[in-house]
């Protein structure tokens, strides 16, 4: 539990990165980046809806591409606040980053409400979604007494005191 304590917000970093990377993968493949999301909800390949939807197709795209830069705005932004405000023990970070499980675990939610083609296996998102929700709020429930202000449990007197800087208060074995 004391790695965890100590190692868990790398785990909410590289999630936020890999936002960021699977955004700019978006931003500059469109919907050619991850072809099993055309094929989960249409049932056809993007090539397929292309060349019988042109128009469709190219929306779809610019679709695709605009939701990539969301990502990576997103992925940015919760990687300077795990990185400096979340670090350094400030609470309102520690809600902050609810939005990374929620998020996850809405992705697969809105697929399943859109609706998927018959016969067709579960986007990547809708597997990966849940996983990262459960290892996210994991970490940031195990990571909560760190940020309520009662000592966690087993702590050093120097963390129950507060006179060990609050960035290094997570990293102190407890």
């Amino acid at each position: 539990m004391n790695g965890v304590r100590r190692r868990g917000w790398w785990v909410l970093a590289l999630f936020a990165v890999t936002l960021v990377v699977f955004g700019v993968g978006d931003v500059l493949g469109g919907v050619l980046t991850d072809p099993a999301i055309t094929q989960t909800l249409s049932g056809r390949t993007a090539a397929e809806i292309s060349a019988a939807e042109p128009t469709a197709y190219r929306l779809y795209d610019f679709v695709t591409r605009s939701g990539g830069a969301n990502l990576v705005l997103i992925g940015i932004l919760l990687s300077m606040i795990v990185a400096i405000p979340y670090r350094g023990g400030q609470r309102w970070a520690w809600w902050a980053m609810w939005i990374l499980p929620t998020w996850a675990a809405l992705v697969p939610v809105q697929f399943l409400l859109f609706g998927i083609a018959a016969g067709q296996p579960p986007a990547p998102p809708m597997v990966s979604g849940p996983i990262v929700a459960v290892i996210a709020a994991g970490i940031l429930l195990i990571d909560r007494q760190l940020f309520t202000g009662a000592p966690a449990m087993g702590a050093t007197p120097a963390i129950a005191s507060g006179t060990l800087p609050a960035a290094d208060r997570h990293l102190a074995a407890d």
